[in-house]
């Protein structure tokens, strides 16, 4: 995604791209998310849209399929309330 600085046909080192990470949350002043850099953002970004369609969260978020978002995604005490009492009884069809 992002090419070197000193071969622009080469991936920039990860070690390069994580200092840039944490030195962009310094300067927001952000506390930096738990779990592996990157990740932790894709997970909070697709966490903070499961209330949304699937295939447009995927589409937005960069994943070519929604079985990779779903990995993503992380239960929250929310959604479990709701799916708890958030029910539609199934009526019998006469």
């Amino acid at each position: 995604m992002f090419p070197s600085v000193s071969d622009p046909t080469k991936a920039v080192a990860y070690r390069v791209a994580a200092s840039w990470l944490r030195k962009a949350e310094a300067l927001a002043g952000l506390e930096p998310l738990r779990g592996a850099l990157w990740h932790a953002y894709r997970r909070t970004w697709a966490s903070e849209r499961k209330h949304l369609p699937d295939v447009d969260v995927a589409e937005m978020g960069g994943w070519s399929c929604v079985g990779t978002l779903k990995i993503y995604q992380r239960p929250d005490a929310e959604t479990r309330q709701r799916v708890l009492t958030d029910r539609r009884p199934i009526r019998e069809v006469s």
